[in-house]
């Protein structure tokens, strides 16, 4: 029972994707979860296309989810955490994407079916609450869309499903979940026999394993969105996009929770965080929790907390450089002469077109003995270290096989040939892991009430709506047909 967890019930959810990112994208990623479909694509066709470039990422019983579908969402969801648009997060994001995707078509055809429809005006109603919580109008929170390239339609097809889902679960909540006055009581009697004890103020994101074929591909997005975190992502952005607990439209919060509330997987690391600490990945019956401890206190108390973290940007990894005091090139050249300064443009015309015309070393070597030129031809191994600074750049970075800009001087036009190339490099020394931040120092804490009747059936009800939720869209999913091809 999760009495002072504060979890959100699903009429928050038209918050979900509120841009909460917005400093961290100035300076630069519900689903996660691992969809495991029922069928897959050919795994030739498993990789990314461009984005904008169109195609079938996943078909959903008639339904497809298209590639512009998928980019257009990463780059949303990139916007949500303050992560750099960069392949190796996008990479990352991917299967989350899909699988959020994928839900919020079971989602409408779900509400389709039912009869529930959600309405133009409800929608912009939606819209205008997310401009008012980044402190913009509707029309510079489009335009803001419009500059990360963003379709203003992604935001609202997310909003539609989100507001839809709602709809039908009210309508199951209000046939199926019932609280009786007698577990109420007992209720506020474990409440009254937990005071003094020790609580945590969490938040998590949730990723739910519908079978046991999809554990390893959540575990493994469960890890990506730690490191992602790690990085400095937005904990509470990326609860709100790839969660899939009710507590996802309010950043992940559960609010106080103490010993035995939650599962015992999840009691056991929680006992071991302190403020501020981020957990790896936790198994339970239903999935992975990633927990993130905003604060401690004994229970029956005010206070304790610390601020969620904000997005910041990852410092940069030192990387690997050329060591060029023993790198080494295998080049070859081709020299066109230019007898005067008149023959300057129609030499280096002649040199642009016998360039493009070069498609490997070989074809170099053909053209190079076709001027009739002594000097043109192989150069044989050089040292880098030896040549001009300008020259050596391009002996290191020039693609291997393909052949250099024309090089003008006074005398001759050049064009240049890197065949093989010998380049060690040298590794940055090991760093250790940069110490998090100290977390704020907590509110004092001071003596607080405990939750009357009325709090604890809400929070009652909504314990079991979250459950009811996560167990009717698995079962759309099990009886769906899914097939993915990124």
């Amino acid at each position: 029972m999760s009495s002072l967890r504060a979890v959100r019930t699903t009429v928050a959810v038209a918050t979900a994707c509120a841009l909460l990112a917005m400093p961290a994208v100035a300076q630069s990623s519900k689903a996660a979860a691992g969809a495991a479909a029922p069928r897959t694509g050919d795994e030739s066709t498993r990789q990314a296309r461009a984005p904008g470039s169109e195609g079938i990422a996943a078909v959903v019983n008639d339904e497809v989810v298209s590639v512009s579908d998928v980019n257009a969402r990463i780059r949303m969801a990139l916007l949500n955490a303050g992560a750099a648009a960069n392949p190796e997060t996008t990479k990352r994001l991917m299967p989350q994407v899909m699988r959020l995707l994928i839900d919020e078509r079971l989602q409408m055809q779900e509400a389709k079916r039912q009869g529930v429809t959600v309405s133009a005006s409800e929608i912009d109603d939606a819209v205008k609450r997310i401009a008012e919580q980044n402190r913009m109008n509707g029309q510079q929170l489009q335009e803001m869309l419009k500059r990360q390239n963003v379709p203003y339609s992604t935001l609202k097809d997310q909003i539609r499903a989100l507001l839809a889902w709602q709809k039908v679960m009210q309508r199951r909540i209000r046939q199926e979940v019932v609280v009786g006055e007698d577990e109420v009581d007992a209720a506020m009697e474990r409440l009254k026999a937990n005071i003094g004890k020790p609580e945590y103020l969490v938040a998590e994101i949730f990723l739910a394993v519908d079978s046991p074929d999809q554990d390893d591909e959540v575990r493994r997005n469960a890890e990506r969105l730690v490191e992602e975190v790690k990085r400095g992502g937005n904990f509470a952005a990326l609860a709100r996009q790839f969660s899939q607990s009710a507590g996802a439209a309010s950043g992940g919060d559960l609010g106080w929770v103490r010993s035995g509330e939650l599962s015992p997987e999840v009691d056991k690391a929680l006992s071991g965080m302190r403020g501020g600490q981020l957990s790896s990945p936790v198994r339970t019956a239903t999935g992975y929790h990633i927990m993130l401890v905003r604060g401690q206190r004994p229970f029956g108390s005010s206070g304790g907390e610390t601020p969620m973290p904000v997005a910041r940007p990852a410092a940069p990894r030192p990387q690997p450089r050329p060591d060029v005091a023993k790198a080494t090139v295998n080049m070859k050249q081709i020299i066109l002469p230019i007898e005067s300064k008149e023959q300057a443009k129609s030499v280096k015309e002649q040199a642009e077109k016998l360039r493009k015309s070069i498609k490997s070393c070989s074809d170099f070597q053909a053209r190079a003995r076709e001027t009739g030129m002594p000097e043109s031809g192989d150069m044989g191994t050089m040292r880098v270290k030896d040549m001009a600074p300008g020259l050596q750049n391009l002996a290191l970075g020039i693609p291997l096989g393909q052949a250099s800009p024309v090089l003008m001087s006074p005398a001759a036009a050049v064009i240049l040939i890197v065949c093989k190339r010998d380049m060690p490099m040298i590794q940055p020394p090991p760093e250790a892991q940069p110490a998090p931040p100290p977390p704020p120092a907590p509110t004092p804490i001071q003596e607080a009430k405990l939750p009357g009747r009325d709090e604890i059936e809400r929070e009652l009800i909504s314990e079991r709506a979250e459950l009811l939720s996560r167990r009717y869209l698995r079962d759309l999913r099990r009886t769906a047909f899914i097939e993915t091809r990124l």
